[in-house]
């Protein structure tokens, strides 16, 4: 039968056609099969610090950073916003914070953390949880 014939045009188009709805449903089923990796949820923190704290000595420090430890990294925080007055301020940062990992937090003196000739305001361990992040942000306490 010639290749221009219309039959063997008709078999080649059920044949495209078949090969087609073939390659669709084992892409379904790939696909379908395939596990789906979720990252785990994060949120932004906030931590409610103290305004001041008593330093060396008579000294009174004032805060000014936050020194976050998340186990690989450590990441001085000294841009944010913060809410609420004396004694206790509310520190808003951009740092985003992942459910089930450990974080050391700790408030300094000065923008620097712990630069040389700073001190801490003291600090806390948090290890946050789904639920903890769910909102979005999540909030930890310092002293």
């Amino acid at each position: 039968m010639p290749l221009n014939s219309p039959r063997s045009r008709t078999r080649r188009t059920a044949r495209a056609f078949g090969l087609t709805a073939l390659l669709a449903v084992s892409s379904a089923t790939a696909l379908a099969a395939a596990p789906t990796a979720s990252a785990a949820p994060t949120a932004s923190l906030t931590v409610d610090v103290p305004m001041a704290a008593r330093g060396q000595g008579n000294s009174v420090v004032y805060f000014g950073s936050l020194r976050i430890d998340n186990g690989t990294s450590v990441t001085c925080v000294n841009k944010y916003t913060t809410s609420g007055a004396a004694p206790r301020i509310i520190v808003s940062t951009t740092y985003q914070v992942t459910a089930g990992t450990s974080y050391g937090i700790s408030a300094w003196e000065t923008g620097n953390c712990d630069a040389g000739g700073t001190q801490s305001l003291g600090g806390v361990t948090v290890k946050p949880s789904d639920a903890d992040v769910s909102s979005g942000v999540y909030q930890a306490r310092i002293g």
